[in-house]
């Protein structure tokens, strides 16, 4: 197909940014007077011819989505991202849409509600900036349906590290090693008039296995469900993904739909007549050197230390994975391996004479970490033991922990990140980081298996997936009519006018609504709407709190989802990998 233009007078272009043209064959220019090319800075250059860039597009006849196993064997073993959408009932997971309140926008939003404030103006604002965190292709309708929206594919993100990596690491028994391979769900929906002649997953041979199969055209990788349907899940084809060699730039992972009577067609043919059906990112996992040297794989140890207590006259030691907390260091290996972070424990040392010991800290001789009396034998608060003779979760707790221990070993593990287990209670804390960023956390004996990872992410620099506010009950589902104001975690309910109109506090209705109060406008918000919080840079975004509406919150590790909590996201795998 050819096409001819012609102007009687000038065509002048001009564009903000780069012209290319790519062509297969010769580009001719011919001139009746002279050919004037210049460049401000360098003129002009030759070299071999760049390949134009791949602008992908889905067909609507067929669409293949990928998602995580839903029969309980997914666990957080890998790192996948997929922006969550309805899927039909397919996915337990609910769609983000649902889930999302709010997140950070820097300061001077968009007009017209320009403001200094950190928080997206609306919650459609914020689910749009949540989707740009994801590769989006086009979907395409046929122009025979137009009643069918158009609709975006959100490409999901898969980490894993090389298997050649992975095998000659050592890891305690028990323990899992970095992830080499992915098992990932199908869920594919066909449309149009005909069953496609096949539906094939093409990737680099060089880096993947599939289902133990190469993808080469001896050894194809299909997906048998290719009935005209609506989205199903496709339980026949799980894909086990091996990742098989370290790569330094991103793979894909695409599937094509071969339309019917294409497969008979010469290979050129086949490949021109294709179309994309879907697709994984596949990361990085190679470390590179030179000039500019780019750490893809990052390394963190991770010291466990067992405490010893005496607070009133009872012997108490912390531990690791016993009772609810069973499981956390293997929950922890597995958080980090989704970021691509290769995580040692250290739970022992050895002395100069071979003789290994469990490290342990004991404090149980220590006043700082005794009950207090008055002169009449009445028991009264310390700094960190209130009269009670319960620890108190307070700022200065891990670092006089961190000052004993560090003077214990000689300050061997000062660049390592310390988790100090007591078993006490403290209050209604499962655990504790000493900051956004600081590496030391200490853990509590009511915890359960995810408070490890979950406090030991806020130490890599990760907030909660919600809001962090105080919380007050109020006594009807809205504060604006409400006549009771108390704080939950106190004991009988005490009414307390001071409680009302601040813009710190999460105010919980009767139906476990959540509220804002707008300090601007003097008025009670849903939380879904805008309410001009102040969020962290790197709070990127907030979704339902677990404890109020447990259906939309996410299974995030950082949210309060208690023992569902198993995924990160790819953006915060950037977030912790920036603070190592």
């Amino acid at each position: 197909m050819s096409r001819l233009r012609y102007v009687k007078g000038n065509v002048v272009e001009i564009t903000g940014g780069s012209y290319k043209v790519y062509s297969n064959d010769n580009i001719e220019i011919h001139s009746g007077d002279k050919i004037i090319q210049t460049g401000e800075e360098k003129g002009v250059s030759f070299g071999k011819p760049k390949k134009p860039p791949v602008i992908d597009k889905i067909s609507s006849n067929c669409l293949v989505e990928f998602r995580t196993k839903q029969d309980g064997t997914y666990t957080g073993q890998f790192g996948f991202d997929w922006l969550r959408v309805d899927d039909n009932a397919l996915t337990t997971e609910p769609k983000y849409y649902d889930c999302i309140e709010n997140g950070y926008e820097a300061p001077n939003g968009k007009a017209p509600n320009r403001d200094s404030n950190t928080e997206h103006e609306t919650k459609d604002e914020a689910y749009k900036a949540l989707k740009k965190g994801y590769s989006k292709i086009p979907i395409k309708v046929p122009v025979t349906t137009p009643a069918t929206p158009a609709k975006d594919y959100f490409v999901p993100y898969l980490n894993l590290f090389p298997k050649p990596f992975s095998d000659v690491i050592t890891v305690p028994a028990g323990m899992p090693k970095p992830p080499f391979e992915a098992d990932l769900r199908t869920l594919i929906e066909v449309g149009g008039t005909d069953e496609p002649d096949q539906v094939r997953v093409v990737f680099d041979k060089r880096y993947f296995e599939i289902n133990g199969k190469d993808g080469s055209d001896a050894t194809p990788v299909l997906i048998s469900s290719k009935t005209i349907g609506a989205k199903r899940d496709a339980t026949a084809d799980i894909l086990n993904i091996k990742c098989i060699a370290e790569f330094d730039n991103t793979q894909q992972i695409k599937v094509y739909s071969y339309p019917k009577g294409t497969v008979a067609l010469p290979l050129a043919e086949q490949l021109a007549k294709r179309e994309l059906a879907g697709k994984i990112m596949v990361l990085p996992n190679k470390n590179t050197a030179g000039k500019a040297p780019v750490k893809n794989v990052k390394k963190l140890k991770v010291v466990l230390v067992k405490v010893k207590t005496n607070i009133a006259g009872a012997i108490n030691t912390g531990t690791f994975d016993i009772g609810s907390a069973a499981g956390e260091k293997k929950d922890l290996l597995n958080g980090l391996y989704q970021a691509l972070i290769q995580t040692t424990i250290i739970d022992s040392q050895t002395s100069a004479a071979g003789v290994v010991t469990t490290l342990e800290l004991d404090v149980s001789a220590n006043t700082q970490f005794k009950q207090q009396y008055n002169a009449a034998g009445t028991p009264i608060a310390s700094p960190l033991v209130n009269e009670f003779g319960v620890i108190q979760p307070v700022d200065a707790l891990i670092p006089a922990l961190k000052t004993l221990f560090h003077a214990q070993t000689a300050n061997r593990y000062t660049n390592h990140f310390i988790a100090f287990a007591l078993d006490e209670r403290s209050g209604n804390t499962n655990g504790r980081v000493e900051n956004i960023n600081k590496k030391a956390v200490v853990l509590f004996n009511i915890r359960n298996a995810k408070t490890l990872p979950h406090e030991g992410m806020h130490g890599l620099g990760l907030y909660h997936t919600h809001r962090d506010l105080f919380h007050v009950r109020i006594d009807t589902v809205n504060p604006s009519t409400a006549t009771v104001f108390y704080n939950p975690n106190i004991t009988p309910i005490t009414h307390d006018n001071t409680l009302k109109t601040k813009k710190d506090n999460l105010y919980i209705g009767t139906d476990n609504s959540t509220w804002n109060f707008d300090n601007i406008t003097n008025t009670y918000v849903l939380s879904t709407n805008y309410c001009r919080h102040d969020h962290p840079r790197n709070q990127k975004f907030v979704f339902k709190h677990a404890w109020y509406d447990p259906t939309h919150a996410t299974d995030n590790f950082m949210s309060y989802n208690g023992v569902l909590r198993k995924s990160t996201w790819q953006w915060q795998w950037k977030l912790i990998k920036s603070n190592l």
